[in-house]
């Protein structure tokens, strides 16, 4: 078996071995229920594995060069300051409710509806779009 790619999260690696199959290129996830068990062991392990037949190696490299389908991301908004669609869900309502479970035992809930722009840093509500 060769390792095609390692990753921290098992998302990831299945992402890759739904491309690798739908290119006809058998794959494999090795320390996949590790992780899940315990994600603090993925840097300990190596990660996440993504794995093929040494005979399938020419052929999955032709994929892996293959770009894929460009284009906007399915459901990712666009930023209303700058118009980049490199965005993401802001991470700092859900540390809030993390923190306040910590120190006080009960979560305190927020906006799950926050989104974060990566390019400009801009933040933004999805019913009002500005916070």
């Amino acid at each position: 078996m060769l390792t095609v790619a390692t990753f921290s999260k098992p998302e990831e690696a299945h992402m890759l071995r739904l491309r690798l199959e739908a290119g006809g290129v058998p794959a494999y996830i090795q320390d996949e229920n590790m992780v899940q068990t315990d994600w603090l062991y993925s840097n300990a392990i190596g990660g996440v594995r993504v794995q093929i037949d040494e005979d399938d190696e020419d052929r999955a490299k032709e994929i892996l060069q293959d770009p894929g389908i460009e284009g906007e991301p399915v459901g990712m908004p666009v930023c209303p300051k700058c118009s980049s669609t490199n965005t993401a869900p802001d991470e700092l309502p859900r540390r809030l409710s993390f923190l306040s479970l910590m120190l006080a035992g009960i979560p305190f809930l927020f906006s799950k509806t926050r989104w974060r722009c990566s390019h400009c840093k801009h933040a933004w509500n999805e019913r009002n779009k500005e916070i």
